[in-house]
């Protein structure tokens, strides 16, 4: 249970964490982004503002310059004298047309568009805006109408590409799986290390309580032993008076009754230390509900509880089991079922089955499992009457049976009988070797 316990707590912590890494990974992924458009729009600007300057200036060969910015700075441009007519356009690699992506910067740029009908013949600068193109390439665009010094009208459009989403990704997978793979390690490394040392003291404690309970179950067995025997043979002396021969018959009872304890506590610590051992055979299943129910009936009977055994009418498939301790598993569910059940109600054994299980039912009509007891029903020692006052049982074989059940490779529950009472169930599967 620790172990299940700290192996949780490991997948928690390193789930949180690796969640918080990712989160921190995808903001910096959003912030790279972010810092590299800002940069590629200062970039765009600076290269706007450096042509209109020269080309101000009047060069000899506007489409001269316009072509060296290309090639040098991968800055495209389209070049447009005061009539429309195209002076200049770059040719780039690309799929879009960069005469439909002036258009699309015309209408966008409300800003330039109201520069040019000014009048006033100065040169205006519009400003930077972002575009996608009908193959969605995205553009960041710098439109401009320029008045050159010797009263010429130009409009410049100017665009940079800028890279895709998908290659952004992979350009920053790498490094950030490096990063994320480093910071899987380091938390499985440290989680390790730190639960086992948090769990150190907690784990001793369990231990030296499951050892002093498999010592003193084993030292107990002996001492009973001896009891036992020697009870016995005071009574088949008969030479005690009636008062005697009760209390001699007290001790007897309680001698049984700690010897089932110690029983129980010896078989909870064999399964702590994983030292129980299994024997599988083929077990006939009527053969055991039919034995089963000749063990409990008297026991039923003298309660005045009707015990039902429902067999089907087919034959039941092979089950590959421990036919002892399947049958001390649905004798803990019929002890509980014959303790609880009150007077003139009825008890009933049955089966059900699938094509990969099958499924042992015991159903009682008493007064149930309240809510706040099914929580902790098969917790050891634990019992719905904290009193006490039934001496019958002591809280363990509910725990006995889900330990028996975990080493058959079966499934233990209960649930609520319709009507009143509780449905204890077993389901084993069917042609399936149980766990040696």
């Amino acid at each position: 249970m620790l172990r299940k316990l700290q192996n949780r707590l490991r997948a928690v912590l390193i789930a949180v964490f690796m969640a918080i890494v990712t989160l921190i990974l995808a903001f910096s992924f959003q912030n790279t982004l972010q810092a590299r458009k800002t940069a590629d729009i200062t970039y765009i600007q600076r290269m706007a503002s450096l042509l209109i300057y020269e080309l101000e200036a009047d060069p000899e060969s506007p489409t001269a310059l316009l072509s060296y910015y290309e090639r040098e700075t991968q800055v495209y441009s389209i070049l447009k004298d005061s009539s429309g007519s195209v002076l200049f356009q770059s040719s780039p690699e690309t799929s879009e047309n960069l005469e439909a992506l002036a258009e699309k910067v015309g209408a966008m740029s409300a800003e330039t568009a109201a520069a040019s009908a000014d009048g006033q013949g100065v040169t205006q600068q519009g400003g930077c805006v972002e575009i996608t193109g009908d193959n969605r390439e995205r553009y960041l665009a710098v439109p401009a109408d320029i008045r050159t010094q010797a009263g010429d009208r130009y409009f410049l459009t100017l665009f940079y590409r800028q890279p895709s989403m998908q290659s952004l990704l992979l350009k920053h997978l790498p490094p950030c799986c490096a990063i994320w793979l480093l910071a899987l390690g380091a938390i499985l490394f440290v989680s390790r290390v730190l639960l086992r040392r948090a769990f150190e003291p907690t784990e001793r404690m369990l231990q030296s309580q499951k050892d002093f309970v498999a010592a003193a179950s084993h030292e107990l067995k002996s001492p009973l032993a001896v009891i036992m025997a020697n009870v016995e043979t005071i009574q088949n002396a008969g030479q005690a008076d009636s008062r005697t021969q009760k209390s001699l018959s007290v001790i007897d009872t309680e001698c049984v009754r700690m010897a089932k304890l110690v029983r129980d506590m010896l078989f909870l610590a064999a399964s702590d230390a994983d030292k129980w051992t299994i024997q599988t055979e083929e077990v006939n299943i009527d053969t055991l509900l039919i034995t089963l129910y000749e063990a409990y009936e008297p026991v039923c009977r003298k309660k005045s509880i009707r015990l039902q055994l429902r067999l089907r009418d087919e034959s039941y498939p092979p089950l590959q089991t421990d036919s002892e301790r399947l049958f001390q598993i649905l004798s803990v569910f019929l002890d509980n079922a014959a303790a609880y059940s009150p007077k003139g109600s009825a008890i009933e054994l049955e089966t059900r089955q699938t094509a990969k299980e099958l499924t042992f039912l015991v159903i009682d009509h008493g007064p149930g499992i309240a809510g706040k007891d099914k929580p902790f029903l098969f917790d050891r020692f634990y019992r719905a009457d904290p009193s006490r006052t039934d001496k019958s049982h002591f809280g363990l074989g509910l725990s006995v049976a889900r330990e028996l059940a975990r080493m058959l490779s079966g499934k233990i529950g209960f649930e609520d009988t319709p009507g009143g009472g509780a449905t204890f169930f077993l389901t084993l599967p069917v042609k399936a070797k149980a766990q040696q």
